[in-house]
């Protein structure tokens, strides 16, 4: 062997080649990043779908809450549009109606077929679904007590709001429609007045010729009340001798106008508004159609609240009575009753009363009204009463007046957010 054979032979081996070191090394770093990509777009992902099922979740709350109100304020009305013929039975109704099953479960026929109402108490559990428009309100009022015999009950009522704008994540890629349930007990609340006599006249009173005013209960199922009641401040003028009037007292003229006015408890500003208490008839001029006697003769159990608009903008001027009827009858202005005719229930009157003839009513009346939003004593006139008068108290025809008036009325502190569901 040469030399140089022998020295190649003992020479250090070559070392391995390492060609693609590179390519691996780039596989990895690239499945690195889109690990990362992935978990940033996941992340990314689930937050966007916690967020929108939080807003999903506040939409079905609002619309929860929306719907508890829409069915305590809304219980008896009808649809927009939708008037049955009057008078109406308790199916025509219940075809109109912002909540039918009320009226299917616990609407009143009256006289088996006219004038149906809801001012019967509850005794059986009501249902409506208040539609909005990307969602919708499932209310459900349930009878916890209930005594027919007083005409009282306790409810809880529920709303489950329903979002429909998008769906909440449930896990798994999967979602559903958000729903929030809200709840609040219920009383039947039956409102009445406070009734301060059997005439009241914030504007004095001028009494002529003969009759019986009285605020002994004819129906003697309450206590009684004073025969006339005025402000110290107003005129009471009494020509001839031949009226005493009775009540307890059989006249009231110690309490000064503001001690009155606060005694009454009455919104006359939101009545004159049409807010606090919503008429059945608005008679907005002298043409506008007032029920007939006839209309009242055929139904007994008719006790409408009717409106009277004759201090507006467009009609201001003395309105007068047509015929007899029942109900609470609200006159804005001056009124005007002739000849015998009878009211039963209550009469409010804002500016003045003028009364002639052999008139007869029964329940309570009050005049003069309009000094409860501002106008001047000076600028309204005493009450004036001509003839054979008969006012008398009737307890029994203020409660009937006042029936269509009842409504659910929330007890405080009952009220609750995420009511389960089972």
């Amino acid at each position: 062997m040469s030399r140089v054979d022998h020295a190649a032979a003992h020479a250090s081996p070559t070392s391995p080649p390492r060609e693609g070191f590179a390519l691996p090394l780039a596989i990895m770093v690239l499945a690195l990043m889109s690990i990362g990509l992935v978990a940033g777009f996941a992340m990314s992902t689930s937050e966007q779908a916690a967020t929108s099922s939080q807003r999903a979740q506040a939409r079905a709350y609002s619309y929860a809450q929306m719907g508890l109100e829409a069915f305590l304020t809304q219980r008896k009305e009808f649809r927009a549009g939708c008037t049955p013929a009057t008078p109406y039975t308790r199916a025509q109704a219940a075809a109109c109606a912002f909540c039918p099953q009320c009226w299917t479960a616990n609407g009143a026929a009256r006289n088996s077929s006219v004038n149906a109402n809801l001012d019967t108490l509850p005794t059986v559990a009501e249902s409506v679904t208040v539609a909005f428009t990307n969602g919708s309100a499932f209310v459900r009022a349930v009878p916890v007590w209930v005594s027919v015999s007083t005409g009282r009950g306790t409810y809880f009522v529920t709303s489950t709001g329903t979002d429909n704008q998008s769906g909440m994540a449930t896990g798994a890629g999967n979602t559903r429609s958000a729903t929030r349930t809200v709840g609040v007990y219920v009383t039947w609340s039956k409102s009445t007045m406070n009734v301060m006599g059997a005439l009241v006249s914030f504007s004095g009173i001028v009494k002529n010729g003969t009759g019986a005013i009285s605020g002994v209960d004819q129906c003697g199922a309450d206590t009684n009340v004073a025969g006339i009641n005025i402000p110290s401040e107003a005129a009471m003028n009494l020509n001839g001798q031949s009226f005493t009037p009775t009540g307890n007292p059989p006249y009231d003229t110690l309490r000064t106008f503001s001690q009155d006015s606060a005694a009454t408890r009455l919104d006359w500003l939101g009545i004159t508004n049409g807010t606090s208490m919503p008429a059945d008839i608005n008679i907005t001029s002298t043409s506008s159609a007032f029920p007939t006697a006839g209309s009242f003769a055929s139904d007994t159990n008719y006790w409408p609240i009717i409106h009277v608009f004759n201090r507006s903008a467009s009609w201001n001027g003395l309105w007068t009575l047509p015929n007899q009827g029942r109900g609470i009858l609200i006159v804005d202005g001056n009124l005007n009753i002739n000849g015998s005719n009878q009211w039963d229930g209550i009469v409010l009157v804002g500016g003045q009363l003028t009364s002639n003839g052999n008139n007869v009513t029964s329940g309570t009346v009050m005049a003069g009204l309009n000094r409860l939003i501002g106008v001047p004593a000076a600028a309204l006139v005493d009450a004036d009463l001509n003839g054979q008068k008969s006012y008398m108290y009737n307890s029994c025809s203020v409660r009937k007046a006042t029936s269509s008036m009842a409504r659910y009325t929330m007890l405080p502190n009952t009220w609750m957010d995420n009511v389960a569901q089972y």
